[in-house]
């Protein structure tokens, strides 16, 4: 008898809500994994090595620059080996170097950037990262600012090269209007070290390789050291000529000094509140008989050596200002320029003097006073060779960029003290005429006083004596020193104004000459850049 089970299977109740079971995964054993790695390294080796390369690229690039999604993308530049993260979306204004490399491709950047770094997946640019980093804070805030203790130069070849204006400075950094008009402006002295000046003016003219370099030789001491040389020899000349003109004013120093003696004792007699009995009549230098009718006149006639250092210091001044104006091509510049005049003007009244004897005049001019002073004036000016040292000394170019910057305020310095001289002046002699022995005797007698007395000199030779008059005197010292403090003030801003242009120009002057020096070894060897940029171009360099 067989006996049949029937198996009845239990309804599910709720089945929808109860949670659905999941199986786990069944672990590989040992042997699995053996031949699961060895399916992989072989399939591995069957792949070209140029896809393995590219394969490693994407998975580089995107975990690199796209760290996140599509919407917050960067790009990683690396200045001068510090590293910025740059938004693609960040908003820069068209024109800039920023905008160009945001809105480039891959490829095209690598060909604006010194190189490319597949590791950390930067752009590598070879740019200083004190200058950059005011450039990358304008790219994301908007305002530009000039770094301090940077020359104003060279920050403007950093905005060149990424393109930036200079017109967006903040009002706080502009520069000077100058500085835009002339990139490579001209120094205090007038003359310009730049290069691409040098080549213009001498453009087309015969020779103009060999006069470049003489050129340069004459105006920058710092070419060479024979350029040095040569300004140290003109300074020297400068000063032998400036010490022998005034040695030449001497009794001593005179052609006929036989009276030199005579002169001196009678200089001491003269004064004996002053020198006392420092001469008797005994005395057998010039007794008294000999200095009653002697009378000194300077005949402008030094001996010998003086003479003859006279005429080799004008021959080197001649010598020197002939090369120049045959050098430079440009010949009416050339003579309107302030250092070329000065030269002239030391060499010019010298050889005057001689030609005015070659043609019989001097003779007839001891009748004239008039033509005798222009004489005299001429001999005068020989002293303007002293500002031939405005050549080689910043100081004095930075006295005459002050005195010429501040002609407005050394003209209202002028009227307020005419006003003031005038003013007092007339009043002391009104006050101080009446009274026996005055030393007011007259208005322009009082304004000597009063001229000496606003500039708080106070000589002591005219003095007031009634009680109104020494009121009037306080007075007078008091305007004067209100008045000279207002204009002075003014005056010293400007001073340190044009200081620091001649900080600024030695600055460029350094700058433009290091350019020269860095353009004359590049046109022998590549650059470090150019090499760079030719092997960074291909992806499997790395910086």
């Amino acid at each position: 008898m067989q006996t049949c089970f029937r198996v009845f299977r239990k309804p599910l109740i709720n089945s929808a809500f109860k949670p659905r079971r999941t199986r786990r995964p069944k672990r590989p054993t040992w042997r699995e994994k053996l031949h699961s790695d060895r399916r992989q390294s072989e399939n591995q080796e069957a792949r070209p090595s140029h896809m393995i390369l590219v394969n490693e690229l994407v998975g580089i690039l995107s975990n690199s620059y796209f760290p996140g999604s599509n919407a917050d993308t960067y790009m990683r530049l690396n200045v001068g080996g510090k590293s910025y993260y740059v938004r693609a979306e960040l908003y820069t204004a068209e024109w800039t170097r920023m905008h160009e490399l945001l809105d480039s491709s891959h490829e095209e950047r690598l060909k604006m950037v010194d190189g490319f770094d597949n590791k950390t997946g930067e752009y590598y640019l070879e740019r200083n990262t004190k200058l950059t980093d005011h450039v990358m804070d304008f790219f994301v805030t908007g305002s530009l600012h000039k770094p301090q203790n940077i020359c104003v130069e060279r920050f403007k070849e950093e905005l060149e090269y990424w393109k930036i204006k200079p017109d967006q400075l903040s009002s706080c950094c502009q520069i000077p209007s100058e500085h835009h008009h002339h990139p490579s402006r001209k120094l205090s002295h007038g003359t310009s070290f730049n290069e691409d000046d040098y080549v213009a003016d001498f453009d087309g003219a015969c020779f103009a390789g060999a006069r470049l370099t003489m050129w340069r030789f004459l105006e920058d001491p710092q070419s060479s050291l024979f350029a040095a040389i040569f300004a140290l020899l003109s300074v020297f000349f400068v000063f032998a000529s400036v010490v022998g003109l005034i040695l030449g004013s001497m009794p001593e120093f005179q052609a006929d000094s036989s009276n030199a003696a005579a002169y001196h004792v009678m200089h001491v007699r003269s004064r004996p509140n002053d020198y006392g009995n420092k001469f008797d009549n005994n005395d057998e230098v010039a007794p008294n008989e000999l200095l009653k009718d002697f009378v000194y006149k300077p005949t402008d006639s030094p001996n010998l050596p003086l003479t003859i250092l006279e005429y080799i210091c004008i021959g080197w001044f001649t010598f020197e200002y002939l090369v120049r104006f045959f050098i430079y091509p440009r010949k009416r510049e050339f003579v309107k320029k302030t250092l070329n005049i000065i030269d002239l003007s030391t060499i010019l009244p010298f050889y005057l003097e001689i030609c005015l004897p070659l043609f019989g005049v001097e003779s007839r001019l001891k009748e004239f006073t008039g033509a005798m002073l222009v004489v005299r004036v001429l001999r005068v000016l020989r002293m303007a060779r002293v500002f031939k040292l405005a050549r080689y000394s910043t100081s004095l170019q930075t006295f005459g960029h002050t005195l010429q910057s501040s002609i407005t305020e050394l003209s209202m310095l002028s009227m307020f003290l005419i006003t003031g001289i005038v003013f007092f002046s007339t009043i002391m002699y009104y006050l101080e005429k009446d009274e026996p022995h005055t030393d007011f005797y007259s208005i322009p007698a009082g304004c000597w006083w009063c001229v000496v007395t606003m500039a708080t000199v106070g000589y002591g030779d005219a003095k007031p004596v009634t009680t109104l008059g020494k009121l009037v005197a306080t007075s007078t010292s008091i305007c004067g020193i209100i008045v000279l403090a207002f204009p002075i003030s003014m005056i010293v801003e400007k001073f340190a104004t044009a200081q620091q242009r001649a900080i600024e120009d030695q600055q460029i002057q350094q700058a433009q000459m290091s350019a020269v020096a860095n353009n004359a070894l590049l046109r022998r060897f590549p650059t470090r850049r150019k090499v760079r940029r030719n092997t960074t171009v291909s992806v499997n360099n790395n910086i």
